[in-house]
């Protein structure tokens, strides 16, 4: 019998060969002796424990063999074509990092000669033309915010290495860093040569420059991957110091140990890049999967930076230690709850699940669903004494729930109906729901002396007595239609589901569940904040929120505080990025340039510091002069993909309304095209055309944007007649939907339009 260690592959596994892959080590673990393995050592290599092993006629596995208690266990490098994988075993070794204790496997080169090299090797600070730091603004400007301005200008290029506050040399006597790798990053010339060479590194190197270059201090990077220095024990066997860093936070990046469990080892093999967050985490997403907290606590980050992967990993960590605990895992609609559903049977199938909240284990839902199942489920008496408290009427409960659009329509039925007075601007559905959702529910105010006096903090447009007079009498005939229908909006059902909670709390002392985590949290609105809070009883480890304020295309910004929620002194931010590459993050990140995004706080929201540690090709802008020339050249860029070999299930064509979809579907299958919506299951060789709404919580590996003209994007409905206020954050959540879509692009973004290009691209 043999055990494994899986170092994660910066090559991808072709399809292929995962099959070949995994027999190879069904049979490893089974008899790491079997002739058919062929398990042989090299000759004169930089790391005598190093092996090859034959996954079939033309292609080598490459492995160190480490005994850990007399059981052979072999530490899986990667399967290249033979010759490579030869001069890749010579060269390679697996070592202790002397300054820090992590686990890595670096390159070395190896002697013509019979006479092998030590297998440590160590690290002396040569930096061949390195040039000198030299203090200039440019240089502290993170990678990914320069790159357009460098593509105009190449000569402009200034490493941004160069300002991260110290010498090569101290960054290899200091971090533990590769002193050629280090000398290769100064003297890079671009964005796509720095990446290039944080390629060949080890996984916690190349994270540790790409922080150092987007601006991160060293100090953070050492937080962040629980650097410390290393001490090393002289007595310790080199085994014994190997077994010892597997568990460092920073080799946990690369190497997981699957030891003789095949299921496991499958899964691994299986998932891919796709998968990898299952079993690889960065150290600091670790952190925030394991610690517990004194309250409440929030993680922010750009798309693509993990939030998800911490929450799904959280989930678990906190079933597994307290197995009677009631957990809720929510998001803001189905279609993100059944992704969850998705990722945590990944992560684990075996964690119990709770049918319903307030049941052991983990109930999974979106948070409409969750108010609706807490208030349906609650006696008649609760809900009419719930009604009696947010509408003044002891009444019964709603019938029918009303989604935003048939909400919008009883607004524009009580505006017509009323003699308000109002002028335009205010006389908006848009205007009025925002005030009746971010103000007069979340206060619980069923009259309109109450709404004169209320503070409207937050709210841009101010209202004197005369207009909130006005705007309460649409308010009364907005809930004199619900009231006669049996309607409610689903905002109102939240507050209603929440005092259903608040009065039940206040009679037994107890809360319904004992752990909630949210995701896609800055599209919540005021309601399901305040639902959640009397969801859970405010104390340790009681809310986890991961939220990402430029993502915000739905919910209100409403600060926690006013609920009860505390996260002052609880809340950090992921800024690498894991989806996309460094040229799609920076054309995403572009489009938020200068918008004025502001957290869950109401504090301003930096994009500064993202960045990426995989490089593709620049995003295309293509301009047409017609709807069928756009067809024409998204056809066009399909076939390519598709003689590329990109299977093109994969692809996401991503639209901003809904009556684009049959267009682009048609379109397409009048060029011999087939193209899917999002509600039909994946078909081999069929893209998917969607809503770049539905897109969210999605990811492809290549997008295109179609149809981004000034007449679909901002949608004129959102934006028409609105006060300057609110219609700035109306094109400010338009801005964010586009930077959601660029944003879920693997590789290739394509952004497409026919007659003018849409402003928000700030393309002329």
């Amino acid at each position: 019998m043999a055990l494994v260690t899986w170092i994660k592959q910066k090559d991808k596994i072709d399809g292929s060969m995962k099959n070949k892959v995994y027999s190879f080590f069904e049979k490893l673990q089974k008899d790491d002796t079997a002739p058919g393995l062929h398990i042989e050592p090299m000759h004169a290599p930089a790391d005598p424990r190093v092996r090859t092993g034959r996954i079939d006629q033309n292609y080598r596995a490459v492995l160190f063999k480490v005994a850990f208690d007399t059981i052979p266990h072999y530490f899986y490098y990667g399967a290249w074509p033979h010759d490579e994988a030869i001069d890749i075993a010579r060269s390679s070794v697996l070592q202790v990092n002397s300054v820090n204790g992590v686990l890595e496997v670096i390159r070395a080169s190896t002697p013509d000669g019979d006479t092998p090299p030590a297998a440590s090797v160590p690290y002396v600070a040569v930096f061949p033309d390195a040039p000198t730091p030299q203090p200039d603004v440019e240089s502290q400007v993170p990678v990914g915010e320069t790159l357009s301005r460098r593509e105009e200008n190449p000569e402009a290029w200034i490493n941004p290495l160069l300002g991260c506050g110290m010498e090569p040399a101290e960054l290899v006597s200091e971090l533990g860093l590769a002193s050629d790798l280090v000398g290769r990053a100064f003297v890079a010339s671009s964005d796509e040569d720095l990446l290039n060479v944080l390629d060949e590194a080890p996984e916690w190197q190349a994270t540790a420059l790409l922080e150092l270059a987007a601006g991160t201090s060293v100090q953070e990077v050492q937080d962040k991957l629980a650097l410390s220095r290393y001490v090393d024990d002289p007595q310790a066997t080199e085994e014994e110091k190997i077994r010892k860093s597997l568990e460092h936070p920073a080799t946990k990046m690369q190497f997981t140990f699957v030891g003789d469990n095949s299921d496991e080892l499958k899964k691994v093999i299986e998932g891919g890049d796709f998968d990898s967050w299952r079993t690889f985490l960065h150290p600091e997403q670790r952190v925030y999967s394991e610690r517990r907290y004194s309250g409440s606590f929030r993680l922010s980050g750009g798309a693509g930076t993990g939030k998800t992967v911490v929450l799904l990993h959280r989930a678990r960590m906190v079933a597994t230690a307290e197995p009677a605990s009631r957990i809720v895992l929510t998001t803001y609609t189905t279609t993100l709850a059944d992704s969850l559903e998705s990722g945590l049977s990944k992560l684990d199938a075996d964690l119990p699940r709770a049918a319903k909240p307030g049941a052991p284990g983990i109930h999974i839902s979106g948070v409409d669903s969750l108010v609706s199942k807490v208030f349906r489920g609650a006696q008649e008496t609760e809900q009419r004494l719930a009604m009696k408290d947010l509408f003044g009427l002891e009444v019964s409960a709603p019938g029918k729930i009303l989604d935003a659009d048939s909400a919008r329509q009883q607004w524009e039925s009580a505006l017509v109906d009323t003699d308000h007075q109002l002028e335009l601007e205010l006389a908006n559905p848009t205007f009025l729901q925002q005030e009746y959702e971010t103000v007069i529910l979340p206060n619980f105010i069923s009259g309109k002396d109450e709404y004169l006096k209320v503070p409207r903090a937050g709210r841009g447009t101010a209202l004197n007595r005369a207009k909130r007079l006005a705007v309460w009498k649409v308010v009364e005939a907005y809930r004199y239609y619900n009231r006669i229908e049996m309607h409610a909006s689903f905002v109102e059902l939240a507050h209603l589901a929440a005092l259903v909670l608040r009065h039940r709390a206040d009679a037994a002392g107890a809360r319904l569940v004992d752990h909630v985590l949210i995701d896609e949290a800055q599209d919540l609105h005021a309601g399901h904040w305040l639902f959640l809070r009397e969801l859970v009883k405010q104390g340790p480890d009681d809310l986890f929120i991961a939220e990402d304020s430029h993502q915000r295309i739905y919910g209100q910004k409403v600060p926690l505080s006013r609920f009860g929620i505390g996260i002052v002194g609880r809340s950090r931010r992921l800024t690498l990025n894991y989806r996309t590459t460094q040229q799609n993050l920076a054309y995403a990140v572009g489009l938020l340039s200068g918008a004025p995004v502001t957290d869950i706080e109401g504090d301003q929201e930096s994009i500064n510091g993202y960045t990426s540690s995989r490089v593709g090709p620049r995003p295309e802008e293509i301009a047409s002069a017609s709807i069928a020339e756009e067809l024409d050249n998204l056809a066009d860029y399909l076939r390519k993909w598709k003689d590329e070999g990109v299977p093109l299930e994969t692809v996401g064509i991503l639209v901003r309304s809904n009556f684009q979809i049959g267009k682009v579907i048609n379109g397409l299958n009048e060029r011999d095209l087939e193209a899917r919506t999002a509600s039909v299951a994946t078909v081999p060789g069929v893209p998917s055309v969607m809503t770049m709404h539905r897109s969210k919580g999605m990811e492809f590996t290549r997008v295109v944007l179609f149809g981004i003209s000034d007449q679909t994007l901002p949608a004129s409905y959102q934006v028409k007649g609105l006060a300057p206020a609110e219609r700035a954050d109306a094109i400010l959540r338009e801005r964010s939907l586009l930077y959601v879509a660029a944003t879920r692009a693997r590789d290739g973004l394509v952004v497409s339009w026919s007659g003018k290009p849409s402003e928000l691209l700030g393309t002329k």
